[in-house]
């Protein structure tokens, strides 16, 4: 499996970017296919590859080259997870890994919608023909060691093996050598790739967590289309989406137990009881706990749930606008070199010269990525928050929070009541109890 389904042409792309309608048609069948996606009450952990993990997410949903037959398009990012689960920043690498699969995922989506290329092929020719071409002029007498000293003595007191080998000579050997090109053949392909846009809609629908060779990946499927950049469109301009659907309460889209929640990264898109589209997100982060600390743990543990908390709302906002920007460059090609080699022992000055010859294939790569997401958005709320220990005694926290239109129009309704209703004020009870809560003082008619 290629590092993404390959979209079918810029001009679907371009179609995918094209202005959204005020209204915009769903099936039951849409609807269906979507909350299946983003149901991570049954998902199958069984261990798989990266590759057929989206092989089979492909076939399960009808997938052809990226793209299914209404007009979605799908992408697909990884990325290594730094840390082994032996580390006590585990939890922490995994987000981090998440992050380096995203951005490479929107990296596909915008060099294909806004890429440009360009290529350029470069050969270059060297030779040295003369009668004197394998010969070496001599060296004056003394004076490789003549530098060794000298070296020596404006490091004073830096290590030796340094000073001789900024000399290019062998310390082993005590040798220098010294080398002539004869001749050198060389074939470069260097291509650019640019692109900056702005991009919205792009919804992550699964994530994975697997191992390879004993390392952990982490992968990422996420989707376009015209409905999801409408949602983005809507929940930024904070009104209520036409699209509807029958789904079910947001609860049961969830794991069924904390460790479920270690699989989910990023946002999913459901529909709730009412048939209202809603954005799910899931934070995750993790701390180190010290036993014999227990306020310093207490502590880290907020402060991992406040990070799982701001991930999640970053990964709405991205949803809803992002720019990025891309820079890539690659060289590729092979190179042909012909050297005579000389090699100087400085202990009984003798030398001795060989003619080698290298064959290299060369492959550089230079990709620079910048993601950048900013925004204010009403009607975010907190659904869930849950922790796990793993068995290898890793502390996970997380949350789940979610945007809904609901959401944003209980806030507008609070915001319309009287500010200055006051509350009598009451004497607090004096207590002894370590453990204690705050009194209740209203009933649920009350809000």
């Amino acid at each position: 499996m290629k590092k993404r389904f390959i979209i079918g042409s810029l001009l679907v792309a371009s179609f995918l970017y094209a202005q959204a309608t005020p209204q915009v048609e769903i099936t039951q069948e849409d609807i269906k296919i979507q909350n299946e996606m983003s149901d991570a009450s049954s998902k199958d952990i069984t261990p798989k590859s990266l590759d057929d993990f989206f092989e089979e997410f492909a076939d399960n949903f009808g997938i052809e080259y990226g793209i299914t037959k209404d007009g979605k398009t799908f992408y697909t990012g990884r990325s290594v997870v730094a840390l082994s689960d032996s580390d006590p920043q585990f939890a922490q690498a995994l987000q981090n890994a998440y992050q380096k699969a995203m951005l490479n995922l929107q990296s596909d989506f915008i060099e294909d919608a806004f890429g440009r290329m360009a290529v350029s092929k470069i050969q270059n020719y060297e030779a040295d023909n003369s009668t004197n071409a394998k010969e070496f002029e001599e060296l004056p007498k003394g004076s490789v060691v003549g530098q060794i000293f000298d070296k020596l003595v404006q490091l004073s007191g830096a290590k030796l093996d340094k000073a001789l080998g900024d000399l290019g000579i062998n310390v082993e050997g005590l040798t220098e050598e010294r080398k002539k090109i004869l001749l050198k053949e060389e074939f470069l392909n260097k291509t650019i790739t640019s692109a900056v846009g702005s991009m919205s809609g792009l919804i992550p629908v699964q994530t994975i967590v697997t191992q390879r060779r004993g390392q952990y990946d982490i992968g990422v499927i996420a989707v376009v289309s015209k409905k999801t950049r409408q949602l983005a469109k809507d929940m930024s301009l904070a009104r209520q989406s036409n699209i509807k659907g029958k789904g079910k309460n947001i609860n049961e889209y969830l794991p069924k137990d904390n460790k479920g929640f270690l699989n989910e990264y990023g946002i999913r898109l459901v529909y709730d009881e009412k048939g209202s589209p809603v954005i799910l997100s899931y934070g995750n982060w993790g701390y180190i706990a010290d036993a014999n600390n227990a306020k310093k743990t207490n502590i880290l543990e907020d402060r991992a749930k406040d990070t799982a908390s701001t991930m999640a709302d970053a990964a709405i906002i991205e949803f809803i606008n992002t720019n990025l920007s891309l820079k890539d460059e690659k060289t590729t090609g092979e190179s042909y070199e012909e050297i005579i080699k000389q090699s100087l022992n400085i202990n009984d000055n003798t030398t001795q010269e060989q003619i080698q010859d290298f064959t290299n294939i060369v492959e550089k790569i230079n990709t620079k990525i910048k993601a950048s997401a900013s925004g204010k958005i009403k009607g975010i709320g907190t659904l869930k928050r849950w922790n796990y220990t793993s068995e290898n005694g890793i502390e996970h926290v997380g949350v789940v929070r979610f945007y809904s239109y609901d959401n944003v129009a209980n806030i507008n309704e609070a915001l319309k009541s009287n500010s200055n209703t006051s509350v009598p004020k009451t004497e607090p009870k004096k207590s002894s109890n370590i453990q204690r809560s705050s009194n209740v003082v209203n009933d649920i008619d009350d809000f």
